[in-house]
């Protein structure tokens, strides 16, 4: 997969998931929820407000050689947002559970980051798959 069909894979794998949705409080029969709660590309902090919460941002930030040419090492980042670090161990644990199930992926890297926005908080994990050059 390109990091464009890997995004789209996670779009529905993400967005079918009975239990990631229902802890970002989507709204089902509201489409634009979906939009609002699974983000494609990182967030800037002009972008959004606390009353957004709780919401995951998908995205790849970088990709590193392989020794074949057919092949990189993508950096798959996916973060969470919440109105505290509490809410965000069971959205990461679906995460968690998702990825590896689907891809066999483990976390490579984990972490909390400032969100850049009073009481909204940031958690990031970190993916490395392999993604078609």
């Amino acid at each position: 997969m390109t990091s464009y069909e890997f995004i789209d894979r996670l779009w529905d794998i993400f967005t079918n998931d009975a239990k990631l949705s229902a802890l970002l409080a989507v709204d089902a029969a509201d489409e634009s929820s979906y939009a609002e709660k699974f983000r494609e590309q990182d967030r800037d902090v002009n972008e959004f407000e606390a009353g957004d919460l709780p919401y995951i941002a998908f995205y790849f930030a970088d990709a590193d050689t392989t020794r074949n040419d057919f092949l990189n090492l993508g950096i798959l980042r996916i973060d969470i947002y919440a109105d505290s670090r509490d809410h965000t161990t069971a959205i990461r644990k679906r995460i968690a559970a998702l990825m590896h199930a689907q891809f066999d992926e483990r976390i490579r890297a984990e972490g909390q980051r400032t969100s850049g926005i009073k009481d909204v908080y940031k958690y990031r994990l970190e993916f490395t798959p392999l993604i078609l050059s």
